[in-house]
């Protein structure tokens, strides 16, 4: 659990008198617990099991990568968001429920970021 403890906000790098990249360090020991394998606790040689409970988060990041990779898909989806966005919850269900009960989920802009950009910063002004 101890990867977890922190935010990965980079403040104990910038503090480390040695120079350590606590939070790289980090980031590899979460990969670790997710994946599992072989790992020392306490001392001891132990084979962690792969995390469970992750699958939700595993199929989001894969169609987040997906996403990322097809550019045309992420802009369709981005638009397709701003414009259901008086249909989005409040709240999250389910398991979310919990989380959300205390956090404010983000509005979804009124527009995509790539059409604020072309519209604000797309049309230069020649003589520029």
């Amino acid at each position: 659990s101890l990867p977890y403890a922190s935010s990965l906000c980079g403040a104990c790098y910038e503090v480390c008198p040695v120079a350590i990249d606590i939070p790289e360090v980090l980031v590899h020991l979460r990969e670790r617990v997710v994946q599992g394998g072989p790992a020392t606790r306490q001392g001891n040689r132990v084979v962690l099991k792969p995390a469970k409970g992750h699958a939700a988060e595993r199929a989001a990041m894969r169609a987040a990568g997906w996403a990322f990779v097809h550019p045309g898909a992420l802009r369709a989806g981005q638009r397709m968001a701003s414009r259901t966005r008086r249909f989005h919850p409040r709240t999250l269900p389910g398991p979310g429920r919990a989380w959300s009960a205390t956090r404010d989920l983000p509005q979804v802009p009124t527009e995509p970021f790539r059409d604020w950009w072309q519209r604000t910063h797309g049309k230069k002004e020649s003589g520029k």
